[in-house]
């Protein structure tokens, strides 16, 4: 079993975050995570059993300014978890992308100052359910997994709605949190 879950976040419009964080956090989510399996996957197909469970995000579904590089990165898993899920299909190795929404971690105190009463706070997931949810359904061999009814709707948000327009929405909802 590998579970594939480190990550952080970092706030602002990307002509003015800081290159060496984002690198970091590119190098975090994905060179690791895609390391990581690379190094696992080989012994888990000859020995036709494993199960990986890799970290995404809601971030993973939509355009996210101000926070552009944590939720192009998610994406990139989510899309590599979902290829590679394909790819195992028969060999008795399962991958699982869990997309959590908000999650009470320190995660938001990370990425903004803003005192929490003045935040978004509503859907906020507990990190042992969200963390339940996600082994539960790799082992289940599910391979995307969205802990939440209302996270559920948001995920699919985007397939009926101008991307442009989820764009605006996530940048109001970023502005408020961390302004």
């Amino acid at each position: 079993m590998l579970i594939n879950n480190a990550g952080f976040g970092l706030f602002g419009t990307f002509v003015e975050t800081d290159w060496q964080r984002e690198a970091a956090m590119l190098n975090l989510h994905i060179m690791t995570t895609t390391h990581l399996t690379k190094l696992i996957l080989k012994g888990m197909v000859e020995r036709g059993a494993g199960k990986i469970l890799n970290m995404s995000s809601l971030a993973a579904f939509q355009p996210g300014p101000l926070m552009a590089i944590y939720y192009a990165s998610k994406a990139y898993i989510l899309s590599f978890s979902e290829a590679i899920a394909n790819e195992l299909k028969g060999t008795g190795v399962t991958v699982t992308v869990l997309c959590p929404g908000q999650t009470k971690t320190s995660f938001q105190e990370v990425v903004s100052e803003k005192t929490s009463e003045n935040k978004i706070n509503f859907n906020m997931g507990c990190p042992k359910e969200v963390a339940a949810y996600g082994y539960k359904a790799m082992n289940k061999g599910k391979v995307v997994v969205v802990p939440g009814s209302i996270n559920k709707f948001l995920s699919k948000l985007p397939r009926i709605m101008p991307r442009n327009a989820a764009a605006n929405i996530v940048r109001k909802i970023q502005q408020k949190n961390r302004d």
